[in-house]
């Protein structure tokens, strides 16, 4: 090896380019062309192309995937990852994209991603107008995920075959309903994840291989045909059974997440069993919020694992967790993330006596039956009366195959954990059961004894 070679620059190309996708940025290896001839053309040759505007210091990121990409057209290497981030403000200015712009990167990633697309653009709103933006063909892709909020009209360029494509997320696009239908139910025949987010106000989805369907703000109609469907994520909007179909689909979930919302009763009754049915829950003031989540989820599949996210500042914790266990009494798992947003209210909010919440039924636990619950996590624990109330009432449920309960405190804790209260909870457990806390330090969790 000569003198003036260095160690580094005698690497085969290869472990060059691991070490310059370890930098997580494009700009910041093309940068190293600087470093002598033998670097000049490495990092048009990595597997992974990652621009992200978080370093504002640099020019304009448009710019920069322009010449980029430019760069890397010269190469017929495969990509693993195109990665385009372009966020929405610059220095207290908003940095938008025209669509004319941003059409060149789809066909470069038409013809060169192999693995993943992500591109997450914003496009001026301009007195309501839309600017189309067209999907070529990316027959070789496996993953796209695209983010367009804006005016954006996202237009698939038909006939063109997705026949690598499994995963696909468009979100905050708008797309014409029979566009959208044709693009997953004709042209992505491997397709197995769908995550749509506000984007039609009609969705057809007939996929005989798709495992995973998320929708987010779910469309005025839609009609699912998904015989494989394994994963539902159902929120930020009501279901409707009159105009929500779902038609050739199991009755056996691996996932069910959904927030207790209208329609949240009809869909759990799709299903008949689930492995983890995962509720979100926020119930509203008074007696008619209230009695809305007691018909909603008077019913609950049979499920191995529960998961509850519960705001629960307005009836308290207590007679919504026994409800719902009442209404589930088949898990094996029960984990509830307890959230308290009393701190950002003016005042404490207390019930009318007619709620419910407050009625003698509510706090009976004679009827609950917990025969197969093995484990019990609760997360974001405040040490308040609230949780200490439910904690007491549960420790008397009939759970007898019941082994371990987890305690997870929150992270900025109204009450910090103490040892004091750690053995309150333990005197309220039989012998036999394992009661765990846990804390956070440094943004580790860590057991606390």
């Amino acid at each position: 090896m000569g003198a003036s070679e260095d160690q580094i620059s005698a690497l085969p190309d290869e472990l060059l380019h691991a070490i310059l996708v370890e930098l997580r940025c494009a700009r910041a290896a093309a940068r190293t062309s600087l470093l002598s001839r033998r670097w000049r053309h490495v990092w048009a040759h990595l597997p992974e192309i990652i621009l992200d505007d978080h370093d504002t210091t640099r020019r304009p990121l448009p710019g920069a995937v322009d010449a980029a990409l430019a760069a890397f057209s010269t190469t017929a290497a495969p990509l693993e990852l195109l990665h385009i981030h372009i966020r929405f403000l610059l220095h207290g200015s908003r940095r938008w994209v025209q669509a004319s712009r941003a059409a060149p990167w789809l066909r470069f990633a038409s013809e060169h991603v192999v693995g993943e697309l992500r591109l997450f653009v914003p496009l001026p709103d301009v007195d309501g107008k839309e600017e189309e933006l067209e999907l070529p063909a990316c027959p070789r892709a496996k993953t796209i995920i695209l983010s367009l909020p804006g005016s954006w009209r996202l237009r698939p360029q038909l006939p063109g075959l997705f026949v690598a494509l499994t995963s696909l997320q468009i979100g905050y696009v708008r797309m014409e309903a029979s566009e959208l239908t044709d693009l997953v139910s004709k042209h992505c025949p491997v397709l197995r994840d769908l995550f749509v987010v506000r984007n039609t106000r009609r969705l057809e989805v007939i996929a005989p291989r798709l495992e995973k369907l998320f929708v987010y703000r779910p469309t005025h109609e839609a009609r699912i045909s998904c015989p494989k469907l394994a994963e539902l994520v159902w929120n930020g909007g009501a279901y409707n059974p009159s105009h929500h179909k779902f038609e050739d689909v199991g009755r056996h979930l691996q996932l069910l997440e959904i927030e207790q919302s209208s329609g949240a009763a009809s869909l759990m009754r799709q299903f008949v069993e689930v492995d983890k049915l995962k509720l979100h829950i926020s119930i509203p003031r008074g007696t008619r919020g209230y009695k809305r989540l007691l018909n909603e989820t008077n019913q609950l599949p049979k499920c191995r694992t529960l998961y509850i996210s519960l705001l629960w500042h307005n009836h308290g914790i207590s007679p919504a967790m026994l409800h719902l266990l009442r209404s589930c009494n088949s898990t094996r798992k029960v984990s509830v993330n307890l959230i308290d947003s009393r701190g950002r209210l003016l005042a404490h909010y207390s019930c009318p006596l007619s709620c419910p919440c407050r009625s003698v039924q509510s706090a009976r636990i004679d009827d609950i039956a917990l025969s197969v619950l093995e484990e019990v996590e609760l997360d974001n624990f405040t040490s308040s009366n609230d949780e200490l109330e439910f904690l007491e009432k549960l420790s008397r449920c009939n759970a007898t195959l019941l082994k371990k309960l987890v305690i997870n405190s929150a992270y900025f804790p109204t009450t910090p954990l103490t040892k004091a209260i750690c053995e309150k909870v333990h005197s309220m457990w039989r012998p036999n059961v394992n009661v765990e806390f846990y804390v956070f330090l440094g943004g580790r969790r860590v057991r606390f004894d």
